[in-house]
Parts: C-alpha cells; sequence; structure tokens
C-alpha cells in the first residue's frame, strides 16, 4: 500500500532571530491540504506574499539558501526544509515574518521539535513517489555530486574535506528517516573557521552570530566556547543542509545521492536536475 501524504495536526509556533539580519521573527507552521506542498507567506508583506518551495524560487545568493517570489523574500531555508524532509512532512504553509528564519543553535532541532510539537498526521491522498530514474552526475572543481536510481528509500552521503584546514577528512551515510534524522542529523550544527569570521561579518553575515548557534572553528582545529555532539558533526551538518535544498525538488524522493565537498551552489544545481526527471510511479 503506498504512503499517504502528511502534514502537521494543528498551528505551532516560535520566536527567534536570523543569524545573519540579527532581526527579531516569528515563525509560524500551519497544516495545509493534500496537494498543498510547502510554502512559505511573508506576514509582514501580507497574505499574498507567498513563496513557493520549488527550484525556480531559488535566488543565487552565496552560502545560503534564499527563495523569492515578486518582492518577497527569504533566507537560510535550508534548516528548515531539511526537517521537513526529514520528518517527511508534504503539505505545510510556513508563515514567518520577517525575510530571515530563527537560528535556534544552529541546526534543524529548532524546526524538527516544533513540527514533532505540533504532531504528524497522515491525509487522504497518496504521497507520490518521486524517483530518480537516471544518474545524474555534476562536478565543480574537486566539489561533485552523484545521484543514482534505488529501489526505495533516500539514501544521502557526504564527505567533508578541507586539506588546508586541520579538520580530518569526514564521510557519513544514512537513509533518511524521521528517526534517523531526528537521532543522528537534526542536532548536527553550522560552522565557519575563525578566520573568515570577520570577511563575513563585513560582508554582512553574522550579525546575531555567537558560540551558541555557530561552531567556530579556530586554526588547531578546537572549537571557540563550545564542543563537539558528535565526532563528525560538521559532516553531519553538511549533509543537512544537501538534505534541505534537495527539498526543493519534492517530497518522497528515491534515490542515493553522494556528495563530496558540495556547498549549496551544487545541491541547488542538484535539486534542479532531480526535479526535472522525478515522476510518480504507479
Amino acid at each position: 500500500m503506498k504512503a499517504r501524504q502528511k502534514t502537521i495536526r494543528h498551528p505551532v509556533e516560535c520566536h527567534g532571530v536570523g543569524v545573519n539580519l540579527g532581526r527579531k521573527v516569528r515563525l509560524r507552521l500551519v497544516p495545509a491540504e493534500p496537494g498543498t506542498g510547502l510554502v512559505f507567506v511573508r506576514t509582514d508583506l501580507g497574505s499574498t506574499a507567498a513563496i513557493p518551495v520549488r527550484p525556480d524560487a531559488v535566488a543565487a545568493e552565496p552560502r545560503r539558501t534564499v527563495l523569492r517570489a515578486g518582492k518577497a523574500e527569504v533566507q537560510m531555508t535550508e534548516h528548515l526544509l531539511a526537517a521537513v524532509a526529514g520528518l517527511a512532512i508534504d503539505n505545510l504553509t510556513i508563515e514567518i515574518s520577517g525575510p530571515e528564519l530563527p537560528v535556534g543553535d544552529g541546526s534543524a532541532l529548532i524546526f524538527a521539535e516544533l513540527i514533532l510539537e505540533a504532531g504528524v498526521v497522515e491525509q487522504k491522498a497518496e504521497r507520490p513517489d518521486h524517483r530518480i530514474r537516471e544518474p545524474i552526475s555534476l562536478t565543480d572543481g574537486d566539489a561533485s555530486i552523484e545521484a543514482q536510481p534505488a529501489e526505495e528509500g533516500l539514501r544521502l552521503a557526504y564527505t567533508l574535506d578541507y586539506p588546508e584546514s586541520p579538520i580530518p577528512r569526514q564521510t557519513v551515510e544514512w537513509l533518511i528517516t524521521p528517526d534517523t534524522f531526528m537521532d543522528q542529523l537534526a542536532p548536527a550544527r553550522t560552522f565557519v573557521f575563525e578566520h573568515e569570521a570577520a570577511r563575513l561579518i563585513a560582508a554582512g553575515f553574522g550579525r546575531a552570530a555567537n558560540p551558541d548557534n555557530t561552531l567556530v572553528v579556530r586554526a588547531d582545529g578546537s572549537l571557540l566556547g563550545n564542543t563537539l555532539r558528535f565526532e563528525d558533526e560538521l559532516a553531519r551538518h553538511k549533509l543537512v543542509d544537501l538534505l534541505g535544498d534537495l527539498r526543493l525538488a519534492g517530497g518522497g524522493i528515491v534515490g542515493h545521492i553522494r556528495a563530496e565537498r558540495s556547498g549549496h551552489a551544487h545541491n541547488l544545481r542538484l535539486a534542479e536536475h532531480v526535479h526535472a526527471q522525478i515522476q510518480p510511479t504507479s
């Protein structure tokens, strides 16, 4: 029997601060009807300021995923979309009172816990089984992503490799399920190298960044004012980013994806290719 589409049981909200702009925002998640998909609504701009979650809404911006429709835009969507993908939510209205999602502790936990607080419910409509039908291979210098067809489920692998840094090469791989997402991936936090921090702040990033929401990696590989939750936490977080960016292609993706040294720009290119070829199975 085919899986059913899912949404949340009741509306739920939280408040927080966006890490880059430093603005306070209210985030509210609202159940949506079958077939709706995921839609952001900028409530500060009016109820018509809606941004559908799909590849053609992506605005090319560095170091983060930004969605835009008309004058409405939402920044830093990747962690919320990872939580939605990891917990298999198909239909959701995401109301946000500003241009950037709250950072929480720099992981996807704030969003995953919000979804679980609301409760996950099945809907009457069947969930499309979006299968990767043909291999996809993307390369950009030392970065690469490959997607292959699979019999069932979504399996992601990520290799983190910074040859000029003290961070050892790390490879992580998981079959994405709600349990593995909550236990192994959602807690993994975003990170930055200490030597990059001043330059990023000067460029307008990280106005609200601090050791409570961003892991700062020193030149010797130690963390500034923090400790790792997992030995390979940095690679796990890159996999979270990949999962969130891939959700732009649609829900219920079936395939095996391996990425090495990729970032948001590469992930989003993959999402475009996957979106172009997925189709529901009969």
